[in-house]
């Protein structure tokens, strides 16, 4: 009788702590270093289902601006790399943008010391996104001053695109 009890207490102990890591995990899919930066910087920010951190910064003259910050990091040459970026227009065709359009974009990437445009997307839609990849170790000063840029950056194209608010 004592080594059923002893096998139901044990068995029970070890789904305890099987289901509270199991909900820790699902709780922690998101990088604490970024979190805790934001938290840090008092910046507003939601997690979304993959992980990542959601900011929308306020531009003035009744715009917003959102700005995604990557949890997943991708190693290079002995390098912890995240990527942030912030979209400026969504198409639904490679057509929307023209030549001359394409054009003017890689030009001005090559003026950015940091970030350049990209298009997301192997498939319809096509979304325009001003993206930097900075260490994952960066200051939370770092941090702040990149999101903004992004935010800035992506916000000024997509008043040149549209007359939108769109993101």
């Amino acid at each position: 009788m004592k080594k059923k009890t002893f096998k139901s207490i044990f068995t029970l102990l070890i789904l305890t702590v099987s289901l509270n890591t199991f909900a820790q995990l699902g709780e922690s899919n998101y990088d604490y270093r970024v979190k805790s930066k934001l938290d840090n910087l008092g910046i507003k920010y939601q997690i979304t289902d993959k992980g990542n951190f959601k900011v929308i910064f306020d531009m003035g003259k009744d715009r917003t601006q959102m700005v995604i910050i990557n949890s997943n990091t991708y190693e290079y040459g002995g390098m912890e790399i995240r990527e942030i970026f912030s979209t400026a227009a969504i198409v639904e065709s490679k057509y929307d943008f023209n030549q001359s359009i394409l054009f003017s974009l890689l030009e001005l990437n090559e003026t950015y010391k940091l970030g350049a445009w990209q298009i997301d997307g192997g498939t319809s839609p096509y979304i325009l996104q001003f993206a930097l990849r900075i260490s994952a170790n960066s200051t939370q000063t770092v941090l702040d001053d990149v999101i903004r840029l992004a935010a800035k950056v992506a916000d000024e194209m997509e008043q040149k695109l549209t007359s939108e608010d769109k993101h």
